[in-house]
């Protein structure tokens, strides 16, 4: 029992831990061109669509790309990309004001992905914009 114990134990200390990115990984990624604003407006806004009550009366407000690393879960391999940031204020059914959310878009060679920064426990674990590291 108390080895079963231990292995339960160590095992959610490693998951804890979050792997860091390396700087030869940011030194080999492959980044795809820069996305145009249609193909931002057209990802967010299906999004927004599957996400959001009322999407046709939600508001957005959308960050340019930056070059970016993000990944859902800390000890996962990142996955390299332009980042759109946007704060969405959706209306609730009786046309009401709702709380305002973020959502993050990454823009990558093998798709798109969208993230939640309030599921991260630690957002420096999930994502790091490129020109913010020295």
């Amino acid at each position: 029992m108390k080895v079963k114990l231990l292995s339960v134990l160590a095992a959610l200390t490693l998951a804890a831990c979050a792997a860091p990115v390396t700087q030869q990984e940011i030194a080999q990624a492959k980044f795809s061109s820069q996305p145009n604003q249609a193909a931002i407006d057209k990802e967010v806004n299906t999004y927004i669509k599957s996400a959001v009550n009322n999407p046709e009366m939600a508001t957005k407000e959308c960050s340019p790309p930056r070059k970016a690393w993000a990944r859902a879960i800390a000890f996962e391999k990142p996955k390299f990309g332009w980042m759109v940031v946007c704060d969405v204020k959706a209306k609730d059914r009786s046309s009401g004001d709702t709380t305002m959310k973020t959502y993050m878009f990454l823009f990558t060679a093998d798709g798109n992905y969208t993230y939640d920064p309030s599921s991260f426990t630690n957002i420096n674990n999930n994502v790091q914009f490129l020109d913010l590291i020295k």
